[in-house]
């Protein structure tokens, strides 16, 4: 998109564009670090650890389908993303698979290793970024994570419980 679609979009000049961000890397940085705040702030307030797991991953998905659109667009852009956002993005996974790991650790069920549980908290998030760049019509009515729910939780209760 050029700086000119952009501006006349926002309903501003070009000039103020420039002004306000120097450079479109700066405002892309600029939304995908708001949006990456966010999810993270909501992923933080509504998923907590002491939770029962069915009532962590109904949070967990509750989330991930309001800012669906957000993580799809940027998993399929991560090669294309400039260094700091891309570390961005890495952190927001980590952090997502600390919040699985403590939630396991506090509600044990599956006697799994350290080692295995972030395996299979690996392979459960890997099977969403696959349903999230498999998205392909972005609309708030379009959810592929909604679509996908009933894998989803099967596969959470395969590898957890």
């Amino acid at each position: 998109m050029s700086s000119k679609e952009i501006s006349k979009e926002c309903n501003l000049s070009q000039g103020t564009l420039f002004l306000h961000f120097r450079t479109k890397e700066n405002l892309l940085s600029t939304i995908i670090n708001g949006n990456i705040r966010s999810y993270d702030r909501e992923l933080i307030k509504r998923c907590k650890v002491n939770d029962a797991r069915d009532s962590f991953l109904k949070s967990y998905i509750d989330v991930l389908i309001e800012h669906e659109s957000f993580l799809s667009r940027t998993y399929k852009d991560l090669p294309y993303l400039p260094d700091a956002l891309l570390k961005n993005m890495l952190n927001l996974d980590i952090m997502t698979k600390n919040l699985f790991f403590d939630n396991l650790r506090k509600n044990p069920s599956k006697k799994l290793s350290i080692v295995d549980s972030f395996i299979s908290i690996d392979a459960f998030l890997s099977q969403i970024h696959k349903y999230l760049l498999e998205k392909e019509v972005y609309s708030e009515s379009n959810s592929i994570i909604r679509q996908k729910r009933g894998k989803i939780v099967k596969l959470f209760r395969i590898l957890f419980e």
